[in-house]
């Protein structure tokens, strides 16, 4: 007679069950400890997106000799610069403009007036400063 030998090549049903259960029980964990940072994040990269195109407005004053006014609108949560208007509650969902000292004019040789953006999402916070001299940081 003739001996049927069987590979033990791959995985049993039992092992593949049980690391979907292992794996949906870590998920179900860490969905809302991300969930929570969520707002943080959307924060940040408004804030981010910000300086960005303050930085841009100032490089376009300088290039195109001429001064260039960003301008920040609370209620609807958006800001334009030149042509080009971004709106804060599309792009980055629960944030906000809380405050604006006064809208940044950047002249041609890159200066500016003093300015602070306040930004917020679930009740954190972010503040984007102009200096005169036309640096732009995030706090």
């Amino acid at each position: 007679m003739k001996r049927v030998t069987y590979r033990s090549d791959g995985f049993t049903l039992i092992e593949v069950l049980t690391s979907i259960v292992i794996a949906g029980i870590l998920i179900a964990i860490a969905l809302p400890a991300f969930s929570k940072l969520l707002p943080s994040i959307r924060l940040s990269s408004a804030a981010r997106q910000i300086a960005t195109d303050l930085q841009l407005a100032k490089m376009r004053a300088i290039s195109r000799h001429t001064s260039q006014t960003v301008t920040f609108t609370v209620s609807s949560a958006s800001y334009t610069f030149g042509t080009d208007t971004r709106s804060l509650s599309t792009l980055y969902p629960g944030t906000s403009i809380s405050s604006v000292s006064a809208n940044p004019t950047f002249t041609t040789t890159g200066t500016a007036n003093a300015v602070t953006i306040t930004i917020s999402n679930n009740g954190k916070t972010k503040q984007i400063a102009v200096t005169a001299i036309g640096r732009v940081t995030v706090q």
